[in-house]
């Protein structure tokens, strides 16, 4: 009885002797780690967007060859439209960080006006302090950003080369990783979790569809828009405009900020004209684009939405927002699994 009691002893001291290495290893090699896991995650999502074309190509050749030549034709369309696009927009990205320093100091000059125009009409109310500082000082280093974007594109690049090697043999050995990646799962949770895993793949997809379709055709009508009115930066505005555009609610205001700023160096009359001209484009979406392309594919209420936003805000900034309406269009599509297990137990 004893030595069974002091062979568990053991057992239990080699065991936790073992968390512990493996927390501090965790702790030790938290940024590698961390590395590899942000590459792995690259290659994930370079094969979720590239496996349609994949089984396209699939059709008529081995997955082998399909699998490169996806990839290569990913990368190509890649660096041919860096090579058109990249240069004329790091020069008008330099252009903005110089301009928005004057578009912010013609903002609190006008703003500065207003509350003047509005403290003699109502001499007994005291309005609140305007500091724009934060903004300003938010905004000073664009510029410096951007050469630091371009120094560090040999390292963007390097990284973006490995996620293309791993995407290449996970599309090739696809099978093979989604066999090993199921047998780590428990035998009685292997089927819900296949089920839960199709379920997400399937909405993200065609949330992401959707909405890039969306972003690519408002960042379009934004260019043509901001071209019109002559606002500078419109080349580097409009993908602005259209990417936070996939932000419900919020992401139109936030992205006809900048463009706004930017005309309010030319005068009130050029920012009000831009603003304009910016709503056009987002009743087109609103009423006529979304609706056709998008439908009723989320489902979720506004209050549920607005919910969901406030606190991807609250936990990861305007990447949080980005992401809340995907996040949480997979939990619903792995709760709904879920449910459906329960109720047929």
């Amino acid at each position: 009885m004893q030595r069974s009691i002091g062979r568990l002893h053991g057992r239990q001291v080699r065991i936790g002797a073992a968390l512990v290495a493996l927390a501090a290893a965790v702790v030790l090699l938290f940024r590698p780690i961390l590395q590899v896991l942000g590459l792995l995650a690259g290659a994930g999502a370079i094969c979720f967007i590239a496996a349609p074309l994949e089984k396209l190509y699939e059709r008529r050749l081995k997955r082998p060859l399909a699998a490169l030549l996806c990839l290569v034709t990913l990368a190509a369309a890649i660096l041919g439209a860096l090579w058109l696009l990249l240069p004329a927009m790091l020069r008008e990205a330099a252009e903005l960080g110089r301009v928005l320093q004057g578009s912010i100091a013609s903002a609190a000059e006008w703003l500065g006006g207003a509350k003047a125009w509005l403290s003699g009409r109502l001499p007994g109310v005291r309005l609140p302090e305007i500091d724009l500082g934060a903004l300003q000082g938010a905004l000073s280093g664009l510029a410096t950003g951007t050469l630091g974007f371009a120094a560090n594109l040999a390292d963007v690049a390097g990284r973006a080369s490995m996620m293309l090697v791993l995407a290449y043999f996970f599309l090739r050995d696809r099978d093979a990783v989604l066999l090993r990646l199921e047998l780590l799962l428990p035998q009685a949770a292997r089927a819900t979790a296949v089920r839960m895993a199709g379920a997400a793949c399937r909405e993200l997809r065609l949330y992401l569809e959707a909405q890039l379709m969306i972003a690519g055709a408002v960042a379009l009508l934004s260019f043509a828009a901001l071209s019109l009115v002559k606002v500078r930066s419109a080349l580097v505005l409009a993908p602005l405009i259209g990417i936070l555009n996939m932000i419900p609610y919020f992401g139109p205001f936030i992205g006809g900020v900048p463009a706004v700023l930017i005309a309010l160096t030319d005068g009130w009359q050029k920012a009000a004209t831009t603003a304009l001209a910016l709503s056009v484009v987002q009743q087109l979406d609103g009423s006529w684009i979304s609706p056709r392309v998008m439908g009723s594919l989320t489902g979720f209420s506004p209050a549920v939405v607005l919910v969901g936003i406030y606190a991807g805000a609250r936990l990861g900034g305007m990447p949080g927002m980005l992401l809340a309406l995907p996040a949480m269009l997979i939990f619903r599509a792995l709760y709904r699994i879920f449910m459906q297990k329960y109720e047929n137990i």
